[in-house]
């Protein structure tokens, strides 16, 4: 059995210290708006402004929630209601109704930049 060396050990170190990283930078970054596409128009909330919105899809008026930066369908149209059994994440959609949520950072985060 070999023994681990001092640069095995940095290496470990740092991966471990880059996963742990990248855990707390993902899950204390907020969105700041959702952002909804429904048959064809487009509408955008605060994602601090909590409450129940409604949004008229092609089949009718989906309902959704928005609470703590997050959002959730709590009621639609649709013949199967999947789109409520989505729980609360984004994106959210339902499909027959032609709704869309999904929730965006602040302006200022970028995930890449192109020239």
């Amino acid at each position: 059995m070999k023994k681990i060396r001092i640069l095995d050990l940095v290496i470990i170190l740092l991966i471990v210290s880059a996963g742990i990283f990248l855990i707390i930078k993902t899950t204390l970054h907020s969105a700041s708006i959702v952002s909804v596409k429904a048959d064809g128009n487009e509408y955008e909330y605060s994602a601090n402004a909590e409450g129940i919105y409604k949004v008229k899809g092609r089949l009718g008026f989906t309902t959704f929630e928005i609470k703590k930066g997050k959002v959730r369908i709590i009621d639609s149209p649709c013949p199967n209601k999947t789109c409520i059994r989505q729980g609360w994440h984004a994106p959210v959609v339902c499909l027959p109704n032609d709704v869309i949520i999904t929730l965006k950072g602040n302006e200022d985060d970028y995930d890449a930049v192109a020239q």
